[in-house]
């Protein structure tokens, strides 16, 4: 029995000595050895040193804008009094809307001057081509004949000045009557649009291009970004723009329109136009916006710049083998932002990596 027990302890000397020989190798060799549990756990990846791009890029920041064209503020085209406002600042509206109604004594007497001058041209047209005929015998005389021309000439004239005063007026005329003659002027929506401003409100007098609202459309949206002096120069029509909003990690898509060769004084900057993509949410107009503009691609090997462990001015990731994972030491070229270029040593490129889990393992 005794012997039975010696031989047990002898046995399981032998094989801790062993283990302690193989742990002993393994943290000679530095690796690292864990169980399928702990890379579960952890969430350990491994793979292929995958290739991919390489994005240089220019930062800027900006808002969203709109064309002056796309932007209209309304006045009043004449004196008047705000009887109504039919809309609200956030209101959308369409193009010929009724967005107010103005009143005024003054809106009235154009219509009467209006319906005075074309009757006093008719009569003067009515009287020319009844002496047409009498000029021939000589019963009208030449000079009478081209007076009551020169007439009709300045008559015409003036209904056209009147005509065009009615037409900014937005006043129908080619139906008007005494009994159709009004105090009363409707303003209506020269854009589809949102209504951004409301400068005006009921009752209050409004003077001639006396400002009452404004409409913005959003139908050529764009992003303005503020580019520094130094970057500019990198800087072409077509590019494409990742933009990203404050507090948010979704990236939208966009592209270079245009560039202001003009540079600011203050700040040595320049506004790049950007058309935006279909996805691009709906925002309120001078919102912030974070751009970033491909300037340059690469490719070459890549590892997420999350999992390159930096130790002072070194850097380091982990190899992965069927013995374990062991710490080396790289040599990395651009960073992105996203992914940092490995670029050596040769021996390493492309082999298996830990591509998640390198900063646990480092913590080992």
């Amino acid at each position: 029995m005794k012997n039975l027990i010696y031989i047990t302890v002898l046995s399981l000397l032998i094989a801790c000595s062993q283990n302690t020989e193989q742990v002993e190798q393994v943290e000679a060799a530095g690796l690292i050895q864990l169980t399928s549990e702990q890379l579960a756990f952890n969430e350990i990846q491994t793979g292929a040193m995958p290739k991919g791009p390489i994005y240089h890029k220019v930062r800027a920041t900006g808002q969203v804008d709109i064309p002056p064209n796309y932007s209209v503020k309304i006045s009043s085209p004449t004196e008047a009094y705000v009887t109504q406002l039919k809309v609200l600042p956030g209101q959308r509206v369409v193009r010929g809307q009724l967005l107010a109604r103005l009143k005024h004594l003054s809106i009235a007497e154009i219509q009467k001057t209006y319906l005075t001058a074309l009757a006093e041209l008719n009569y003067v047209r009515k009287d020319l081509a009844r002496k047409q005929g009498l000029i021939d015998g000589n019963t009208v005389s030449a000079r009478e004949y081209e007076r009551l021309q020169s007439e009709e000439q300045s008559k015409t004239a003036n209904l056209k000045s009147i005509e065009s005063e009615l037409v900014r007026l937005g006043i129908e005329f080619d139906n008007l009557t005494s009994e159709t003659v009004t105090q009363t002027l409707d303003v209506r929506a020269p854009i589809s649009g949102v209504v951004t401003d409301l400068f005006s409100q009921t009752g209050q007098f409004a003077a001639p291009n006396d400002p009452l609202l404004t409409i913005s459309s959003r139908d050529h949206e764009h992003v303005e970004l503020e580019v520094f002096q130094e970057d500019l120069v990198k800087i072409r029509e077509g590019m494409e723009v990742w933009m990203r909003l404050p507090g948010q990690e979704k990236i939208y898509s966009g592209e270079i329109f245009l560039t202001n060769i003009q540079l600011d004084k203050e700040t040595l900057s320049g506004n790049v136009h950007v058309h935006v993509g279909e996805d691009f949410p709906e925002l309120p107009i001078g919102a912030v916006v974070f751009g970033e503009i491909i300037y340059q691609v690469d490719s070459g090997y890549v590892m997420p710049r999350s999992e390159v462990i930096r130790e002072g001015t070194n850097h380091f990731i982990f190899t992965s083998s069927h013995e374990g994972y062991k710490k080396q030491q790289v040599e990395i070229g651009f960073d992105d932002g996203v992914n940092v270029n490995i670029k050596g040593p040769q021996e390493m490129l492309g082999t298996e990596v830990v591509l998640k889990g390198n900063y646990y393992l480092n913590g080992i």
